[in-house]
């Protein structure tokens, strides 16, 4: 089949466009180290690459998350430890107060403690981050606790609810980032009531003292244990999103290490292909000349 001018030309204009794509790609792949640049490099590498990379964005995000998470652990565990402090300081006074030896003088004393320290476990339990009460479940804009002091005695009740906000960990797990009050407290509020009735008998002794006394002094210890245990499953919880931090961890060094056997330059083989594409390049830019300045392919043969 007889080559005319025209289709001789184009055929060398294409080759010489190929060859000039090749040396770009070549040339991008050099300087950034990658095999894989654009989707029409490898479309089958591409996905995979997608794919990878979206692992790891979702495991990066759900350390971000553990790392949230733990960080309003301590803030729990800071809160409820003191509360615990105050609960003890409460069951060490009362004991003091119950004895037939304790005067007058003393007794006034030990009443400001209590009235002090009730305060300030209500004032950590309605305690509030960033503007929302963190003991009040997923109603974070209620009290956790609320006092009605209209009543004789003072009266208490919970607000906000008793529900988690559970933060995603990983693709198929989540975790509880709260803890409430009435989880805390198992559900009662005695600890405040009988404080207060020990608080008025201390005030106005009756012959019930021991016993009003008594009464509150169970309270404290069973509010102290109810307190420990919401601590000792923060910090299984806080365990358990240490190994699930690793796990994630590992997540991204497998994928990062899967993306770089797909997509590692190897240099030496690169640099080889950049030679040939070039040499081509020449020799197609060569020969084109010498047709282009021949008055007809015939001359060249």
């Amino acid at each position: 089949m007889r080559i005319t001018d025209s289709q001789f030309t184009t055929m060398m204009t294409r080759a010489m466009m190929n060859s000039n794509v090749e040396i770009n790609r070549v040339a991008e792949q050099i300087a950034t180290g990658n095999k894989i640049n654009s989707l029409s490099d490898d479309p089958s590498g591409s996905m995979k690459l997608l794919s990878l990379d979206k692992t790891i964005s979702s495991a990066e995000q759900y350390s971000s998350n553990i790392s949230n998470v733990q960080s309003k652990y301590s803030e729990y565990e800071t809160y409820l430890m003191s509360v615990n402090d105050l609960v003890l300081d409460v069951h060490d006074l009362l004991l003091q107060a119950n004895n037939a030896t304790v005067g007058e003088e003393s007794s006034g004393g030990i009443i400001a403690e209590l009235e002090s320290l009730r305060q300030q476990a209500l004032d950590t339990f309605n305690k509030k981050s960033d503007g929302i009460y963190i003991f009040s479940g997923t109603d974070v804009y209620s009290e956790a606790i609320i006092v009605d002091d209209s009543t004789d005695p003072v009266s208490y009740s919970f607000g906000g609810n008793a529900d988690h906000r559970n933060t995603k960990i990983s693709e198929d797990g989540s975790m509880n980032s709260n803890f409430t009050v009435q989880e805390t407290l198992q559900g009662s509020l005695d600890f405040f009531t009988t404080l207060d009735a020990a608080i008025a008998e201390l005030k106005n002794p009756t012959e019930n003292k021991n016993a009003i006394l008594g009464a509150a002094i169970d309270s404290a210890d069973a509010t102290q244990k109810s307190i420990l245990n919401t601590v000792t499953i923060l910090g299984a919880n806080y365990n358990s999103l240490d190994r699930m931090a690793v796990n994630n961890a590992d997540a991204v060094l497998y994928a990062e290490t899967v993306k770089t056997d797909i997509n590692a330059l190897d240099y030496a083989e690169a640099s080889v292909r950049l030679t040939e594409s070039m040499n081509t390049l020449q020799a197609s830019q060569s020969v084109f000349a010498k047709v282009m300045t021949s008055s007809s392919l015939f001359d060249l043969m």
